[in-house]
């Protein structure tokens, strides 16, 4: 050996290397220092040895090479082979030691660090623990090659803790199911948001429950067992990670601390506290703890049990498991840095919780575990059971229940709870008692049945509207409505998490304050009170609106309160289907009226209710049906611009209701007392009117049922009651100008006067004296621009009258002459044909008949126009009374037409029917009455076809 070349013993030492032959290196190479110098050997071992072979074959050797001295005195010596290299020829020598050369690797890998140690030995570890992790993949046996050297330098101590150790774990020992393919070159590439991602990845496809600690027992989850074994390993290479980005250049790394400090004693005796100074932007210190920290609170929106649990098992970055690797090394974290650190973990907590969006019964469970861990490492009191009643919930300072102007609803998004002075997620006390309240506010929710994220809470609470909590309240008593059924101990319970949520239990010595600190605390009080009570009514919980609303000192006001039970009231009327009162929706509001009316005995609010259910009870008797085929309904009353005409389609839809008078005019003065006007009617008297302005309206929806009875009647042809409810409901007592005004009366009157039956019979002539009547009737209460139409109605029913009386005195004449001259009597004796007493005694009658038919016919000559007008423009010179004129005035007028109504009602007696007695006791014809009637309102319309003045004191013809 001795005689060997330094090419010789160079192929040899390759030789024995590949074939892992070390008991002869161990054997050659320190008998041949001359020409083997440590890095030599080094780098054929680095490139020849199998990376196949159990290191613990060769670490000791490795490290006497590098040392330099080999004192493995146990260990043989065996015979070493010259055998493949001595038969070499000089140029196959030189041709082998070129290729030696070209292949071996240099000790340093090729992204060593330039701040790393010099040291061979070390570059050695790296570079083999690299090739094995690159060719084989099988990390255990870099720990075994490197594990006994780590007391040689910090570096390698650091290097293999923060990235052969995470690997190692990561793929052999938690996940082995599953082995990442990343190498030690890649991973020490990455920096410190891809490093915490890949570590923590396996953690969130797991189960978030406990798994089996290092000796079997349950202990921690998963994500805590990844976070201390996996991502607090890493982070000890933070501070070569960080020289790494600055090119080579040196960063002084932290001195190590002569005495132990006294936040790390007490890690031997319990939990280590987090002060409480605040987090500045001094205090955000770059360090890769803080990506973990971000990465908890995104996880957060998803997945809050894994982070809770990951709160629950971990207590810092202090808490980290380096598998005792860091023995006798110094700290990994300065004492100043590691305070901020912690004081960032209970900020990524604070944040974790607001970044949560979901509302389940678990998260908010979640979030009071995590409160309670705030407490433990805060030294902060623990907060109660969620269970705990409102009444003994903590309260908190009202100032801490509002955020400054300057921050939105933006500062609650995940990317800015991480943020220096954070308003909400700083740990304070005030931070603490304000999320406190967050999540009881939250429990409560859950518990009304309207659960809401911790984050929607927030936001309700500093950036929430009136009009937004408003409708959370609503919803809240729209499912405790379905849910309470009218138990009154669930409503009182109910009502207190009300109260608790709209004022944090915080009292207030304002007592003109209308609104609270809580998250529902915008609302005014009034109408918070307000739909509290709505939602009393909606379940019938009568009781306790007497006792918190009608009592002592109420909740609100009288006319408050009143105004919530009639809008009430009303809602359910609206809503109601049918218009019975014993049924849905009328049913309901007729219990409302009738519970709290004794309450308000002068209150015209519920008398204008109470008619209205009576009105639509009424009207559910009827058949209805709107436009569209769209049936009726209660709410169609309060909608209609004219609720009276609503009658007339029940009269259409309803043949024979119109002999239902009573019933509907009832109807109609309820809808009136109600306060539902004719809005169409622009002269309408405004809703609301009381004493002689109500009277008027009910007078006036009278006479308007009256008219559409009129018109049902007649459309089914049934004069007789059209000509009834005229003659007895309409004709006015004394024409006063008040009723003067009424419009409705002369066209009911018209409208019945003109009425021609469908039929071809002719009418009779009672019939006619009806029309006569009632024509005469709208004449008189017409205005004066409707007198000609009137007129021609009138004229006709005349004629009609007239051509009547002829012919039926035409029948007559023609039978007495049948009876009297041409049929012979039997019995009698006859001369000449002749019967002369008979005869004699017959001439006589005749002639006196013929007398009276003569002056009958001349009493009954139909009067022309022309002397019609010119008989009322004499009535106008005479001027009689100043008002209708005519012979025998107003008390002739009436009298004639009473008894023109008599006459007719009890038959058609002679000639002499529709003759009246004048006040001198002279008979007076209809038709002069009438004209003389009527003659003050032709003066001004029809005189002027006259042509001439009227002589003044003309008498009568």
């Amino acid at each position: 050996m001795i005689t060997l070349s330094a090419s010789q013993c160079l192929l040899l030492t390759v030789h024995f290397a590949s074939e892992s032959n070390i008991s002869a290196l161990h054997t050659f190479t320190p008998t041949r220092l001359d020409v083997l110098d440590p890095e030599l050997i080094l780098r054929v071992l680095l490139t020849y040895l199998p990376e196949s072979l159990p290191p613990r074959k060769y670490t000791s050797y490795v490290s006497e090479v590098a040392s330099r001295l080999y004192l493995d005195v146990e260990r043989e010596d065996v015979e070493v082979d010259v055998k493949h290299v001595e038969g070499l020829e000089d140029k196959e020598i030189e041709k082998r030691v070129k290729k030696v050369r070209k292949e071996l690797r240099a000790l340093r890998p090729p992204k060593f660090p330039p701040h790393a140690p010099e040291d061979i030995l070390t570059g050695f570890l790296c570079h083999r623990a690299e090739a094995i992790d690159r060719e084989i993949g099988l990390l255990p046996l870099v720990k075994e090659l490197v594990e006994p050297f780590l007391d040689r330098n910090a570096y390698l101590r650091t290097w293999y803790i923060a990235v052969v150790l995470p690997l190692l774990r990561l793929n052999w020992e938690y996940y082995p199911e599953k082995r990442s393919e990343v190498t030690i070159e890649q991973f020490e590439e990455l920096d410190g948001r891809e490093g915490v991602e890949m570590l923590m990845e396996r953690s969130t496809q797991t189960s978030s429950d406990k798994i089996a600690g290092p000796e079997g027992s349950a202990q921690e989850s998963a994500v805590g067992r990844d976070i201390k074994g996996l991502v607090g390993p890493w982070m000890y290479g933070h501070n070569e990670r960080k020289r790494r980005k600055l090119t080579g250049k040196l960063v002084a790394e932290p001195k190590a601390q002569d005495d132990e400090p006294a936040e790390d004693q007490e890690l031997a005796t319990g939990l280590r506290k987090i002060k409480l100074d605040g987090i500045s932007d001094q205090d955000m210190t770059g360090h890769d703890w803080e990506y973990a920290y971000r990465w908890m609170v995104h996880q957060a929106t998803t997945n809050f049990p894994l982070v809770t649990r990951l709160i629950e098992d971990w207590d810092g970055p202090g808490d980290v498991d380096f598998g005792g690797l860091d023995h006798g090394a110094r700290p990994y974290l300065d004492h100043d840095i590691q305070r901020k650190l912690e004081l960032q973990y209970a900020q990524a907590a604070f944040a974790s919780c607001y970044a949560v969006t979901s509302p389940s019964e678990a998260t908010v469970r979640g979030a009071h575990g995590v409160l309670a861990r705030l407490a433990e490492l805060l030294d902060f009191i623990p907060p109660p059971d969620l269970a705990t009643s409102v009444d003994s919930l903590p309260g908190i300072e009202e100032h801490a229940t509002k955020l400054d102007e300057s921050h939105t609803a933006q500062h609650l998004e995940p990317d800015y709870l991480f943020t220096a002075e954070h308003p909400l997620t700083t740990p304070r006390m005030e931070t603490y008692m304000l999320l406190q309240m967050i999540v009881y506010t939250a429990y409560q929710l859950l518990g009304l049945g309207s659960p809401m994220s911790l984050v929607g809470v927030a936001k309700l609470q500093f950036y929430g509207t009136a009009e937004s909590q408003m409708t959370v309240l609503k919803r809240i008593l729209q499912t405790c409505a379905k849910n309470g059924k009218g138990d009154e101990a669930q409503w009182i319970s109910d009502r207190a998490k009300l109260i608790w949520l709209w004022n944090w239990g915080i009292a207030t010595d304002d007592t003109a304050a209308t609104t609270g600190a809580g998250v529902l605390g915008n609302i005014e009080k009034a109408a918070f009170e307000e739909e509290i009570l709505k939602v009393y009514l909606d379940t019938s919980c009568y009781a306790m609106i007497s006792k918190l609303y009608l009592q002592e000192h109420p909740m609100l006001s009288a006319a408050q309160t009143e105004q919530a039970i009639l809008a009430k009231a009303l809602e359910a009327y609206d809503g109601a289907s049918n218009g019975n009162r014993s049924r849905g929706g009328m049913r309901k509001a007729s219990e409302i009226i009738s519970t709290f009316r004794p309450q308000f005995p002068s209150s015209t609010r519920f008398r204008r209710v109470l008619a209205l259910l009576a009105a639509t009870h009424a009207l559910s008797f009827y058949a209805l049906t709107l436009q569209h085929s769209v049936p009726f309904q209660p709410v169609s009353i309060r909608v209609s611009q004219d609720p009276i005409g609503l009658l007339s389609k029940v009269l259409e839809q309803n043949p024979g209701s119109y002999t239902k008078l009573d019933d509907l005019i009832a109807i109609g003065q309820n809808l009136i007392a109600a306060g539902l006007a004719d809005s169409a009617d622009e002269h309408a008297t405004p809703v609301g009117s009381t004493g002689p302005d109500l009277t008027k309206l009910k007078q006036d929806a009278d006479r308007r049922i009256i008219l559409m009875a009129v018109e049902s009647a007649l459309r089914e042809d049934d004069f007789e009651t059209a000509y009834s409810y005229v003659v007895n409901r309409l004709t006015p007592s004394s024409l006063t100008p008040t009723e003067n005004e009424d419009d409705t009366s002369w066209r009911a009157a018209f409208l019945a006067g003109r009425f021609r039956p469908a039929s071809s019979t002719p009418p009779s002539l009672r019939r006619l004296e009806q029309r006569t009547e009632l024509l005469s009737l709208a004449l008189l209460l017409a205005p004066k621009s409707a007198l000609t139409d009137i007129l021609s109605a009138w004229r006709r029913c005349e004629e009609e009258m007239t051509s009547l009386a002829k012919s039926q005195a035409a029948e007559d004449q023609a039978f007495d002459d049948h009876a009297d001259k041409k049929q012979v009597l039997p019995g009698h004796f006859v001369v000449n044909a002749t019967q002369p007493d008979l005869l004699l005694g017959q001439k006589r009658r005749e002639l006196g008949r013929l007398a009276s038919g003569a002056g009958a016919k001349g009493e009954e000559a139909p009067v022309s126009m022309f002397d019609l007008t010119r008989s009322a423009a004499a009535a106008l010179g005479r001027g009689v009374g100043g008002t209708l004129g005519g012979v025998g005035g107003m008390a002739g007028i009436g009298a004639a037409g009473r008894k023109s109504t008599e006459s007719s009602r009890g038959g058609f007696v002679g000639s002499e029917e529709g003759d009246g007695v004048g006040a001198a006791g002279e008979r007076v014809r209809r038709r002069d009455m009438v004209a003389n009637a009527v003659s003050g309102g032709l003066a001004s319309g029809l005189g002027w076809v006259l042509g001439a003045t009227p002589a003044q004191g003309q008498s009568e013809r």
